[in-house]
This record gives C-alpha cells, structure tokens and sequence, in this order.
C-alpha cells in the first residue's frame, strides 16, 4: 500500500512552488520569479489531522525551458499527474484567467480524479472580484490562499483532505514509518554533468530525474526514499 499522493500543478510563476513549500513548513522546493526553474519533481510527506499524504511539486505546465528541455519537464509532469490521486490546479488571482490557464484546464479536464482549484496570491480583496471568473477551470471547489499574507493555509489542507481517498488499513503505520528518519542518508554531489541524476535514477529504478547533457539540468534538491 501506497500513501495518496496530491500533485501541484499549473502554468509557470503561479505561485505553485511557493505552496508547496508553505503547506510543507520549510523551504524546499526552489522559488524564483523566473519562470521555469522547478523541472524535477520534488515530492514531500505531509501529515494533517489523521491523515498522511505525498505532495508532489512540479514544473510549470507550457513553459518554453531556455535549455530545450520542454518535453522532459512536461514528462515530469505528466508522472506526477499520472500517480496523482489528487490535483491542485493553482493559478494567479492577480493576474486573473490567462489563455494558459485555459489550455491548462483542458489538459487536465479528462483526468479522472478529484481537483481543487487554489486561486493564489489573493492578498488583497480586490482579487476578490476576480474569482468568479475563474470558476468552471475545474469541476471542483476553489479556495483562494495567500503565501505572502499566510491566508487559508489550514483550509487549503483542510480541503485537500476532503478530495483525498479514503484511508487505507495501514496509512496511519505507514506515514509513521516513513515519517522516521531513514537508516542511511546519501548525498549525491559532484560537478556538473558527471551522472549524478542518471546515478540516482539507477539506484532508485526509476525515472526520477531528468538526464540531460545541459548542466545544470537538476536545480532543486532532490529527495528520493528506496530500500534495497
């Protein structure tokens, strides 16, 4: 048995990362007004109430990467949304509904599993005004949050648990589990473009980094938990 798992998704400099790091309580994931500099999945326990779940951060959904590593970071996308079983569809109350956003809403429209739309960066009540037209983006309920102003931190997860599957027999035990501090940590570090992320991806049996020739492909600090 597997803990659920809730991906962060949507178009570049939403904010997406920002959440992430706040729902999580530390600073984790990359944040930067540049777009696109979130390309791997960075993945992170949490634990709210009586439930345990993976939340799962992702790269901007549409974004032209300066490095032609477009494709890679949508591949990594579409992995999160694949082992999703829920989605945060996060968008910008500032800048109300793009195109993008549109483009985005249809991508994900087919997906069947529940979705709750984040309208960030509502900190002031003028964003207020905007949130009706962000309504029908997913077929689900909207919250709107604020990282800046700390708004609707614990309704966000409030509402996030209510679109989580039911608990399994053993989640409890095995949040707890993986809560603990593993056995061993291992630092994978080196210069660039010596195989450090093809390195990780053998040990861990998985596609869990990108690989590419450009350096400085991999920007965030990755965590990857495996047992042998």
């Amino acid at each position: 048995m597997s803990l659920p798992k809730v991906a962060i998704v949507g178009r570049p400099n939403v904010g997406k990362s920002s959440i992430f790091n706040w729902l999580a309580g530390r600073l984790v994931s990359v944040v930067d007004p540049t777009a696109g500099v979130t390309r791997d999945r960075v993945t992170q326990l949490l634990h709210h109430r009586d439930r345990y779940f993976e939340l799962i951060d992702t790269g901007g959904i549409g974004i032209v990467d300066s490095d032609d590593l477009s494709e890679d970071v949508e591949h990594q996308i579409g992995i999160a949304l694949d082992e999703a079983d829920a989605i945060l569809y996060v968008v910008d109350g500032r800048e109300g509904v793009t195109p993008l956003d549109r483009e985005v809403s249809e991508q994900l429209r087919p997906i069947d599993r529940p979705k709750l739309l984040v309208v960030n960066k509502c900190e002031s009540t003028k964003t207020d005004l905007e949130l009706p037209h962000f309504f029908g983006l997913v077929d689900g309920e909207a919250i709107q949050t604020s990282v800046k102003a700390n708004r609707n931190r614990n309704e966000l997860l409030e509402a996030i648990l209510e679109i989580l599957p039911p608990a399994q027999e053993n989640e409890a035990e095995e949040g707890a589990e993986l809560s603990a501090e593993p056995e061993m940590k291992l630092a994978i570090v080196g210069r660039r473009n010596v195989g450090k992320s093809t390195f990780i991806n053998e040990l861990a049996q998985t596609d869990r980094m990108i690989v590419s020739e450009v350096a400085g492909t991999t920007r965030d600090s990755v965590d990857v938990r495996f047992e042998r």
